[in-house]
């Protein structure tokens, strides 16, 4: 089956007995990340965090992690049945790899409920943790999947790159590497001297993060038609605010920018 949303992947994953919900507060910095770590190294339950340190008033107040943590949650995800072992998982996908099925692009959607611009962007309104003692800042684009597409084209890529949340609050640095996708799309926008529009989607069909980590090889298409042919049916996208790029129309969190070619 297909999953319309985070929120229905959550609903069916607590029917199944594997979601806990932390209602203790817990700290963003640090505390958040090693219960995580510590639940997903035995394979435990998917956990959603409900009090967070210092988010009880913000936009965004809660944070869902490990929902493929486990076999029997990935086998879910595929809509195969919860006992299916490995074999069975990856003899599913690799017959389904070949198929395709064009997304429906439509005029609007729930990620299209609350749209936040310009001055407004404040990037720490999210409960974003930080991970790991040494790490840098905050990193945002730990799980989300990165959407950008070739400027002569226009086939999209949805790929997985970290980056943190920015000093200025609506700002994220990552590391962009030449020889991967966003990066070979990057390369082309900076010889035309144009800067690289940029869509993040956190929160959506677990699948679509599989697909985003994953090296496909997809010349022709994107993974939104490489997750409609896993499915059976199409994804329903819907156009960026600021782009011509294309979105789940029922991803929870979208984040719009652009790449400047401009070192400074």
């Amino acid at each position: 089956m297909a999953y319309k949303d985070l929120r229905h992947w959550m609903a069916e994953i607590e029917k199944a007995g594997g979601l806990k919900r932390i209602t203790a507060e817990v700290d963003w910095d640090l505390e958040l990340s090693a219960i995580a770590r510590r639940v997903a190294n035995r394979e435990g339950p998917a956990l959603l965090f409900e009090n967070i340190k210092d988010y009880r008033s913000t936009a965004c107040r809660k944070l869902f992690l490990n929902g493929l943590g486990s076999r029997e949650r990935m086998a879910m995800a595929l809509g195969l049945p919860r006992e299916t072992n490995f074999r069975g998982i990856t003899e599913f996908v690799k017959k389904r790899l070949g198929q395709q099925v064009a997304p429906v692009m439509v005029t609007s959607g729930p990620v299209k409920e609350n749209i936040v611009k310009g001055d407004a962007v404040n990037l720490y309104e999210f409960p974003v943790p930080r991970y790991n003692e040494l790490d840098g800042g905050r990193y945002i684009n730990t799980r989300g999947c990165i959407v950008t597409a070739d400027p002569d084209t226009k086939i999209m890529n949805v790929g997985m790159y970290r980056g943190m949340i920015g000093d200025d609050k609506k700002s994220i640095p990552g590391l962009l590497a030449s020889n991967q996708h966003w990066g070979i799309h990057f390369s082309r926008y900076k010889s035309r001297g144009e800067e690289m529009p940029v869509a993040v989607v956190y929160g959506w069909d677990p699948l679509l993060m599989v697909y985003a980590s994953s090296p496909l090889l997809h010349p022709d298409c994107s993974e939104y038609e490489l997750l409609g042919g896993l499915h059976g049916e199409a994804v329903e996208l819907v156009k960026c605010e600021t782009s011509d790029l294309y979105v789940p129309a029922s991803a929870e969190i979208v984040i719009e920018g652009r790449i400047s070619p401009d070192p400074k």
